[in-house]
């Protein structure tokens, strides 16, 4: 049987014991990527954006992220370990520029002007 990654079981609360800093970057970066393929597909129809095919779907995302990340955020401020401060540094950057991805994506942004304009 193959060991799941426990930051990436999202059906409960996150399995803080089982949480090894080996884990961090391989499920912040599944995340990440699948997040950037449904952001792609978000952004080719946000000129017609409504709230459940288009807001609903990018508060679905950002709440995977940060079902993984939250915890290793928590982890790395209450845990003293080498191993898991340098998978958090690691990770800072890409979780940043995702962010940054997000904050200046101009077809998001006309979906939400879509959104507020349309009243949805």
């Amino acid at each position: 049987m193959k060991h799941v990654n426990p930051l990436l079981d999202l059906s409960g609360l996150p399995r803080f014991e089982e949480i090894e800093a080996h884990h961090v970057e391989p499920a912040l970066d599944e995340v990440l990527a699948t997040n950037r393929e449904q952001i792609s597909a978000l952004e080719s129809h946000a000129g017609s954006a409504d709230w459940t095919s288009f807001a609903r779907p990018l508060e679905d995302l950002d709440e995977r992220l940060q079902r993984v990340w939250s915890p290793v955020s928590h982890l790395n401020a209450v845990v003293d370990s080498d191993a898991l401060r340098r998978a958090y540094e690691a990770c800072l950057a890409k979780v940043s520029a995702y962010e940054t991805e997000l904050g200046q994506n101009q077809a998001l942004f006309k979906g939400f002007q879509h959104l507020h304009e349309t009243g949805e």
